[in-house]
């Protein structure tokens, strides 16, 4: 992976599997993906929440990267969901974020990715019920024995960074 590059470390978002298909890197778990169903404040109509069941009837926007992933939550929930499959679709999260923001319909999103437009109220999380699934975020550098110095000042500082935000 480091071969052709003149990169020294790699932030990662993806699978234990997928991490162990990288021959010659040692991979450093920062945290754990939290998916978690957003909207605009005005589809809530005034509640707190919604039910999983009362997301099943409003329009659902899909991450193209994962097709399965508004399925893969109502089955978490234990709800049948027959549009689970349904909505208007978006190649990256930032597009699926500004929909729902905008009132399109409910996102399923890394919390991580969403802090921001949380914060500011322009979106909400609809379900406190996250989708728990095997993705995490990793620094991966080369595995040998002559890795930068800085590259561990980096990992040691982004690790502290991902327990301040945690906390």
């Amino acid at each position: 992976m480091f071969a052709d590059t003149p990169f020294d470390a790699a932030l990662f978002a993806g699978t234990p599997e997928q991490v162990s298909q990288w021959a010659g890197t040692q991979a450093n778990k920062l945290l754990d993906e939290v998916v978690v169903p957003v909207c605009a404040p005005s589809l809530l109509h005034g509640q707190t929440s919604l039910s999983p069941e009362a997301i099943a009837t409003l329009p659902l926007l899909q991450q193209s990267t994962r097709p399965d992933a508004w399925r893969q939550w109502f089955e978490a929930q234990g709800v049948a969901a027959p549009q689970a499959l349904s909505g208007s679709r978006f190649e990256l999260f930032s597009m699926t974020a500004a929909a729902a923001a905008h009132g399109m319909g409910l996102a399923l999103v890394p919390k991580l990715m969403i802090d921001a437009e949380l914060a500011r109220g322009e979106l909400v999380v609809a379900c406190d019920r996250a989708l728990s699934n095997a993705r995490a975020y990793y620094l991966v550098r080369p595995e040998r024995e002559d890795n930068p110095p800085a590259t561990q000042i980096f990992l040691d500082w982004v690790r502290g960074m991902v327990r301040a935000s945690v906390q």
